[in-house]
């Protein structure tokens, strides 16, 4: 479900710090330090960004989102057009034609109005004979002329007009079925928008985690000076072994490693966190706001029905489910509808000229109603019904399996939550016990009690406890960012 781009283990190194986001509805014990800034760079050319103008601009400027709009918009307007069909279609067409073909021909003469017939002049009509023999001639002439007339050209402007009367149903329930479609590419261009944010929101604390990683190497390269200068003097005044100065260097050299390491994921972190804004900036431009923070069991557990029935009434892509069966329904209608007949009206209009463009010598109108009856398609319409009804019992399958799905991913967060904060409480028990452990041993090594083996290995054990704590904070903000995105309210909590 989330397409980060960060490596999936950011870090390695002990660390130590807070995390305390804002959470719409619920109240944290600490002060929250997270609220909207604008992105105006500060006096030392810093972008300071917030968690939430983070969000905000993800929502204008990620492309994933731009892109999932514009299939929206590629929906509204498919539906728009289908609404076209209610509306009477009106054609324009201009022509130029010449021929010698003789039923075209004469037509073109009959559009026209000069359409005229040979004319024999009569020899005798002072008799029968005469005058039967002036109608033979007659009779043969225009034969003549009906075999062959001759070339003719015209001119020909038309404008026609069809009127959908009744369609068996067909448009209306195809409009429908495109509304539906419609609607359900919206709702998942704002769920889009929704698994973005949680992207978001879960790379702005992974800054923030690198940045306290940061300053965990910075503070234990910082012990280790203070260590490697004890064993030192004390190497002076024959208490310590050269081979103990040796190792502190060691262990100096894997911190300082861990550093370098450290500041690479912020750099990372920071680079990712610009792509999914959709901005240039570089890593040392952006300054992140904000601190860890778990809110507590009671806030969760007592939200927790309410999200599973949030998520089964408000999560967007279950909605588009929803509308993309409707939109089914209404295409199963739309089918059976060509099994009915089609009603239309149809008008006519033609101007007509032999010489010129635009100048008009005749015109001719013609207007009229029809029926179509498709009988038989070779059962195209019907295959297609069953395929829609496969259609639908697959989307039926498919809502089932997200609510059931739902359900679980909420479930396994709350865990996930339970889990995180659990180890929270017991990286603070580990890390005051480390630190009071590392305040005796120190003691005990400047007195030539403690070998400097056990010194290191209480500095390791305290830099890993602070590195649990932070990794802690970490997986249980955002196992709790999870269960609201899980319910689809996530942009209602992160305010």
């Amino acid at each position: 479900m989330k397409k980060l781009l960060l490596v999936s283990a950011l870090f390695t190194t002990a660390v130590g710090g807070l995390v305390n986001l804002s959470y719409a509805g619920e109240k944290p014990t600490k002060t929250s330090k997270v609220e909207v800034k604008n992105k105006k760079p500060t006096q030392n050319g810093k972008i300071v960004l917030t968690l939430n103008k983070a969000i905000e601009m993800a929502l204008k400027d990620n492309l994933e989102i731009k892109a999932e709009r514009l299939k929206a918009k590629e929906k509204y307007y498919d539906y728009k057009a289908a609404k076209g069909y209610l509306w009477p279609q009106l054609n324009f067409s201009y022509f130029f034609s010449r021929t010698n073909n003789p039923p075209y021909s004469i037509m073109f003469r009959m559009n026209n109005h000069n359409l005229q017939f040979p004319r024999v002049q009569p020899q005798d009509t002072t008799t029968a004979q005469g005058v039967f023999m002036w109608t033979a001639q007659s009779f043969q002439a225009m034969e003549n002329f009906f075999n062959n007339p001759g070339s003719s050209q015209q001119f020909n402007a038309k404008f026609e007009v069809q009127v959908p009367i009744w369609m068996g149903g067909k448009v209306r329930n195809m409009i429908k079925g495109k509304f539906f479609e419609w609607k359900s590419q919206e709702l998942l261009s704002q769920r889009k928008a929704e698994d973005v944010a949680f992207q978001v929101a879960d790379t702005y604390l992974k800054v923030l985690y690198a940045k306290a990683a940061v300053r965990a190497t910075q503070t234990a390269l910082k012990d280790v000076e203070t260590h490697l200068k004890l064993v030192e003097k004390m190497h002076k005044v024959g208490m310590a072994l050269y081979s103990d100065v040796l190792r502190v260097k060691v262990y100096y050299q894997s911190v300082k490693q861990k550093n370098i390491e450290a500041k690479n994921n912020l750099y990372i972190a920071k680079k990712a966190l610009a792509l999914l804004l959709n901005q240039q900036w570089k890593p040392e431009q952006l300054s992140i706001k904000g601190e860890l923070y778990c809110p507590s069991p009671q806030e969760v557990e007592k939200s927790l029905n309410q999200l599973k029935r949030w998520a089964i009434e408000y999560r967007k892509d279950l909605n588009a489910l929803k509308e993309g069966l409707q939109a089914v329904k209404y295409y199963k209608k739309a089918t059976w509808g060509t099994y009915l007949p089609d009603f239309v009206a149809f008008g006519e209009y033609d101007l007509y000229d032999v010489n010129r463009f635009a100048n008009f010598r005749a015109n001719s109108w013609m207007v009229g109603i029809g029926l179509q009856w498709k009988l038989f398609d070779g059962l195209n319409a019907f295959n297609k019904v069953k395929m829609l009804k496969e259609k639908e019992r697959e989307l039926k399958t498919m809502l089932d399996y997200a609510q059931k799905g739902i359900r679980f991913q909420i479930d396994k967060a709350y865990k996930d939550y339970q889990t995180a904060y659990a180890k929270v409480e017991e990286a603070k028990t580990k890390i005051k016990e480390a630190e009071e452990s590392l305040r005796i041993v120190t003691n005990r090594y400047k007195q030539g009690l403690a070998r400097i083996v056990d010194l290191l290995d209480v500095q390791s054990q305290l830099d890993m406890a602070r590195f649990e704590e932070v990794q802690a904070l970490y997986q249980c903000n955002k196992a709790y960012l999870e269960l609201y995105n899980n319910a689809g309210k996530l942009l209602e909590v992160v305010k």
